[in-house]
């Protein structure tokens, strides 16, 4: 009994397999079927041919605006604050007055050393009447060298102390002028630190001045585009602050070297700012201008097939499909550049690009 069920098992999965087969083989014979149908018959599709354009590189680079340049503003002397000429967002033109300390022992020790420069200017003066005086004697003989040298002595002594008294009053109205402190540079008062009736010491922090025009943009470009950057480049600069406006500029620093962490290179340009409408410290994108490329293929999107990463078109030679892999570069209004797999002039199917395969027959309508 046991002998007879196996038998029957075995010959049960025999006629099951080959009721497997059957379909299996029919299935295949009408793929095969379907491929001579589709290698006969003509695709009618749309063709457009590859365009040349002229392609400028450029590369993004993101950072921000900064002063071209920022001084903090002090004071050389000690004293209080007598006025106050500036505050936060003033125009400061290059030797605008902005503050002025107390005066009045400044001035009180420029009136004594001036006269003290009167007192040793007549000094000198007498000094010198009597050495002429001296010295005519001395040529007749009437006085001694003794004499003569005293009197020598006497006009040296003269002569110093009015170099002393030249010195005293040139400091005296440096102390005078350095009560006043004035704009460094041409720019914008960015910070004021100081009040009206404030006692300082000297070398205090008053004023922080920006100068914003130009601007400098500061940024980085990743590690592999720092062999294309040289100064004197163009660039476009985005603010997203000020929408639909670009500013351009000019590369004007690289630094030498990479960030060993960010792996990206620090660039440095130049943007004008008419009107004043950027404020540094605004964060900034900009294009890079790199070389034109001439004669670059595009093709309308329609023209590309993508399936799982992978971008076909579908060239049209002698009336038969070509299958091209391409590279995908820029998009412009429809249009996408090639950079790889197509040339200008090429013409390549727009429709039923889902039904092509290489070697198809088509018919251009």
């Amino acid at each position: 009994m046991k002998n007879i069920t196996k038998s029957a098992v075995i010959y049960l999965v025999s006629i099951f397999g080959i009721f497997l087969i059957i379909p299996s083989c029919s299935k295949d014979k009408g793929n095969a079927q379907k491929a001579d149908i589709k290698a006969d018959s003509a695709f009618k599709v749309n063709t457009v041919m590859a365009v040349g354009k002229t392609v400028q590189r450029m590369v993004e680079a993101t950072g921000s605006l900064a002063p071209w340049d920022e001084v903090t503003v002090g004071n050389e002397t000690a004293g209080t604050v007598d006025k106050v000429f500036a505050d936060l967002g003033d125009e400061a033109v290059e030797g605008k007055l902005l503050l002025r300390l107390d005066q009045h022992d400044a001035k009180a020790n420029l009136s004594s050393a001036d006269a003290n420069l009167k007192k040793a200017h007549a000094v000198l003066a007498d000094a010198d009447l009597n050495l002429k005086r001296y010295l005519n004697l001395f040529s007749e003989g009437i006085v001694s060298t003794s004499q003569k040298d005293i009197v020598q002595t006497q006009y040296d002594i003269a002569d110093a102390q009015l170099k002393q008294a030249e010195a005293q009053f040139e400091l005296a109205k440096k102390q005078l002028a350095d009560t006043e402190i004035r704009s460094p540079i041409s720019g914008y008062v960015k910070k004021r630190f100081v009040s009206t009736g404030e006692a300082l010491k000297d070398k205090a922090s008053l004023f922080i001045l920006v100068k914003n025009d130009p601007l400098k943009f500061q940024g980085t470009v990743p590690e592999p585009f720092a062999p294309q950057m040289k100064a004197g480049q163009d660039i476009v600069v985005h603010i997203d602050a000020i929408p639909n406006k670009i500013f351009p500029g000019k590369l004007i620093r690289v630094s030498p070297s990479i960030d060993v962490q960010t792996r990206a290179l620090s660039i440095e340009a130049k943007v004008s700012n008419v009107n004043n409408i950027l404020k540094s410290g605004f964060f900034a994108r900009a294009a890079v201008m790199l070389a034109k490329e001439d004669n670059i293929p595009f093709v309308p999107e329609a023209a590309v097939y993508s399936f799982a990463g992978i971008n076909k078109v579908y060239v049209i030679e002698n009336g038969a499909v070509r299958e091209r892999l391409v590279k995908i570069g820029s998009r412009e209004t429809g249009m996408m550049e090639i950079v790889e797999g197509l040339k200008p002039g090429d013409v390549v199917a727009t429709t039923g690009l889902d039904q092509l395969f290489d070697g198809a027959k088509v018919e251009v309508k």
